[in-house]
Formats: structure tokens, sequence, C-alpha cells
């Protein structure tokens, strides 16, 4: 073969390398929904617990509540996480304690996702969920199907179960700032209504 037609093929088949690469990354792979690290929302939550005085052991500790609101009261674990542009894709429940029942609903991502936890990328053909990070971040027993980093990938019915159970949780106890909680809550299950599950 001539050099000129070597370097002809060789260009090409590099090209088209590159294409497929390429096509599989953009097409293949999905990169919307990507959760945050939970370990390091726990380990947050802990040392916002002992900065204040708290003891992480005592199990009778309440996470974090600004007037019940789940955007103000995740800001305050600003120090421990140092960037908080996370929360955009996570709703926060305030209220709830160390030591409540661990399959409560601590926290979610507020839209249905295919990733499990902040690693690989998932493919775009693959199922998706609803990521909750529960009480005990997962420390409990139950079953691990589908399972993330201390978090659970749970089905839109079970989601939606989970958090107004939580919901009554939080109002049957009377949680401080339990009305703006459950009213903030409420308006998000509201608005999956339409969603097919």
């Amino acid at each position: 073969m001539r050099p000129k037609r070597v370097i002809f093929w060789a260009g090409g088949i590099l090209a088209v390398l590159l294409a497929l690469a390429l096509g599989y990354y953009y097409l293949i792979l999905d990169w919307k929904g990507r959760p945050v690290c939970h370990k390091q929302i726990m380990m947050s939550f802990l040392l916002w617990m002992d900065d204040n005085g708290m003891d992480s052991n005592s199990h009778t500790n309440a996470f974090p509540n600004v007037n019940g609101l789940s955007q103000n009261s995740l800001a305050i674990i600003r120090d421990q996480m140092g960037y908080m542009t996370w929360t955009n894709n996570y709703n926060y429940v305030p209220g709830l304690h160390e030591d409540d029942p661990g399959d409560l609903v601590l926290m979610y991502v507020n839209g249905s996702t295919r990733w499990t936890w902040h690693g690989p990328p998932p493919i775009r053909f693959e199922k998706k969920a609803w990521i909750v990070v529960p009480v005990d971040f997962k420390m409990g027993g139950r079953p691990p199907a589908g399972d993330g980093e201390l978090s659970e990938r749970i089905s839109l019915k079970e989601f939606q179960t989970r958090l107004r159970r939580t919901l009554d949780f939080i109002r049957t106890n009377e949680r401080p700032n339990w009305k703006a909680v459950v009213a903030e809550h409420t308006k998000f299950l509201n608005s999956l209504e339409q969603v097919k599950p």
C-alpha cells in the first residue's frame, strides 16, 4: 500500500473510534440526576451535631430544622460540606431525630433517576427510580434490592407512601415547624400525581 492510503485508513479508523467513544459518552450514558456522596452528607450532619454540643451517640438528636424549610435547613451544613450546589437536586425533611424509625425519609432526590450512587454513570436504557436517604442512612435491615450509598432506590408508589408516612410521623409527634414541613412536602407529593410510575 502507498503511504497516503495507509494514513487515510489509519485516520479513518481513528475517526470512527473517536465517534463511537463520543457517541457512547453522550448518547448512551445518562449524566442527568447524579446523586451526591451520601456518606459525606451523613458525616456533615454528625459534625454539625458535634459542633453544636450534641452527642451523636445519644440517638436523641434532631437533624437541622430552620423554620421547617428544606433548603434553609440544609444550608446549615454548608461549613461541613464545603459546597452546596447539590441541594438543588434534593429535598430535605426537617423535624426528624436520629432515634426516629430508620425507614423514614430524611431526604430525597427530587426527581426519578437511573443513578444508584454517585459513581459510574448508568446507561439510558436502565429503569428510573427514586432515591431516598432514610433517617438511619440505610443502616437498618431492609431489603438491599437496588440500594445505593447509604440510600435506597424505590418505586414512585413506595416513595409516595414512605414520604406520606414520614409527614404523618412529624405531624403526629408535633415536631418543631411541622406545619411548614408538611405543607412543603405535601405540595411536592401533589405535583407527582400526574407522573407516570
